[in-house]
């Protein structure tokens, strides 16, 4: 859930999350509309299903790890290395280094956007930390540093410093425990290289109800926001502009526009379906509560 979002946001979430989901099991059983559903309104929905399949694995609804070397519990893989936890859907490098050390104590190697930030300052790397040769250099580092014992603590406290005292504006240099050795202290690292172009995009939208029902349809069950529910687009037919909705996503900047209209029949591929229960996109649920 930390990925891409922050922990502010998270914490109702996760202990909304575990409530529902409180063991691994309980999340492989899960349907997918009801993983999906709980996730509504933190976006990247692949990382639901990911975690969905990756619980799925583990306790061996679906095809197991291939020559596993985690622990068995109950007829259930819980992978323990982090070569082995990058076998699951979702998990990448960073995520898997972050479980082995912390969870496992394995002498794991990390490296996320806080630690490429530290090294960065640290060690004068100038060159954009998104290139993937630098991205070596950096996992390099990461791995030369780590210590003999207690490296889920030393990856904790190398993220913790990124987070609270390296900032990413206006660092706490006079704070920083590394100040001594830092070769570039201040904000002018890291270079991400340049600013993603901003995308502008206009969507309109329909907003038609019946008995206490809202015409949507589905997305696709592939691609973006794959299965999940929306307001249909608008057909520049009879409607009523009523409001407009602007969202974020990346480098992205949508404008929903809302029309509302009457319809006798529905058009093709939509429904007269009740939302409550359904997934549907944060602007389309902003949409449909601005409007009620």
């Amino acid at each position: 859930m930390l990925q891409q979002t922050r922990v502010e946001t998270v914490i109702p979430y996760y202990a909304r999350w575990m409530r529902v989901f409180p063991t691994v099991a309980a999340l492989a059983r899960a349907p997918a509309s009801r993983v999906l559903k709980l996730w509504e309104g933190l976006g990247y929905y692949s990382r639901a299903r990911n975690l969905r399949r990756a619980a799925q694995m583990v306790v061996g609804r679906v095809a197991p790890l291939a020559r596993p070397r985690g622990f068995r519990t109950s007829r259930r893989l819980v992978p323990t290395t982090a070569v082995d936890l990058r076998r699951l859907p979702g998990v990448g490098r960073y995520t898997a280094g972050a479980i082995a050390s912390i969870a496992f104590d394995e002498c794991a190697a990390l490296v996320d956007g806080n630690v490429a930030r530290v090294f960065a300052r640290v060690f004068n790397i100038r060159a954009n930390v998104k290139l993937p040769a630098t991205r070596r250099r950096l996992w390099k580092l990461a791995e030369a540093l780590l210590p003999a014992r207690g490296c889920g603590e030393f990856n904790q406290a190398l993220m913790e410093l990124g987070a609270l005292v390296c900032l990413p504006a206006n660092p706490r240099c006079e704070g920083c425990p590394l100040r001594r050795v830092c070769r570039a202290p201040g904000d002018a690292l890291p270079n991400r290289g340049p600013k993603q172009r901003i995308h502008r995009v206009t969507e309109d939208v329909m907003l038609a109800q019946r008995d206490g029902k809202v015409l949507l349809r589905r997305r696709p069950a592939s691609g973006l926001l794959a299965g999940m529910w929306e307001l249909p687009p608008y057909d520049g037919r009879s409607g009523r502009l009523v409001l407009t909705v602007r969202h974020a996503v990346t480098n992205r900047r949508i404008t929903l526009r809302v029309w509302k209209c009457r319809l006798r029949k529905p058009p093709r591929g939509c429904c007269w379906m009740s939302p409550r229960s359904l997934t549907m996109p944060s602007a389309h649920r902003r949409a449909l509560a601005l409007a009620h």
